[in-house]
């Protein structure tokens, strides 16, 4: 008698954060002109479930018809969906905590994964969609193993990587970009700049680097400024105009009230302060 073993590991697809089913939208588009869908701060899976049209977001176009899959990474910006039939039926899921990658390069968005879909994603799509509108006992528990069975085979699929926002390539990332700000926090930084550097979209930048350090980019990057003015105001007589210079503010003014709103004193109130503790 033959007998084969196989022992199960129970990894976990997204590994340190759970990435998690938020909503799903159901649109019947039927109008001339292009409908607006909003941009949420979740990874989206659109599905077109009948009918045919054109995506459009920013100066991108991407064509879409009856089982067409377009994936987008966590993006605030609306985006447009143009009829090129009577009508057509979209099905966008919104999951937390969940990105797509590339060959661990963040993909531009938005952009399709298949036309006409594999079988498997389709039925996983669809059991969802069920789940979601029946209601049913456990129907949460359900759509969320189906939206994982649904990743599981994207990934055999397709050239696409799942991955979540506190993994070890986002910590790194986080990493990287503090890095930056302690080095470069003179400099004019902007969140463009950032986005740039690491290669991450806007949003997606600040949402990991605020899960990892508790506050955003640039309110990491204003109490660098900060502490690093305090330096200036305690050994130096730079003026308050030239400090505000030389950390990186784009005002004295802004200096001035960003100072206060953390020390509860004006950088002349602390200077005065500093140096009278000292004599």
């Amino acid at each position: 008698m033959a007998q084969y073993r196989h022992t199960i590991q129970h990894h976990h697809l997204h590994m340190k954060t759970p990435v998690k089913l938020s909503h799903i939208n159901l649109y019947h588009c039927d109008a001339f002109e292009s409908d607006i869908f909003p941009g949420h701060p979740y990874a989206k899976i659109i599905f077109v479930q009948k009918g045919r049209g054109s995506l459009h977001y920013e100066d991108i176009s991407i064509p879409a018809q009856t089982g067409s899959f377009i994936i987008m990474n966590p993006e605030r910006e609306k985006f447009t969906f143009e009829l090129h039939s009577e009508y057509a039926d979209i099905a966008i899921l919104g999951v937390e905590n969940l990105c797509f990658l590339r060959h661990e390069v963040q993909n531009p968005q938005p952009f399709p994964v298949w036309d006409n879909s594999h079988g498997d994603c389709g039925l996983f799509f669809n059991k969802i969609i069920r789940e979601i509108t029946q209601k049913e006992i456990g129907y949460e528990d359900a759509c969320n193993h189906y939206l994982e069975l649904f990743l599981i085979t994207l990934q055999r699929h397709a050239d696409i990587t799942c991955s979540s926002f506190l993994d070890d390539k986002f910590s790194r990332d986080c990493q990287m970009i503090k890095n930056y700000l302690d080095e470069h926090f003179s400099e004019n930084i902007t969140l463009d700049t950032l986005s740039e550097r690491s290669g991450l979209n806007k949003y997606y930048l600040v949402h990991s680097f605020t899960k990892k350090y508790v506050r955003s980019p640039i309110s990491y990057l204003n109490e660098k400024r900060i502490d690093e003015s305090k330096k200036l105001l305690e050994n130096t007589n730079y003026s308050i105009a030239e400090i505000s210079r030389r950390i990186g503010f784009s005002s004295q003014s802004y200096f001035s009230q960003a100072f206060k709103k953390k020390t509860l004193m004006t950088p002349n109130e602390y200077r005065r302060s500093n140096r009278q503790s000292k004599s």
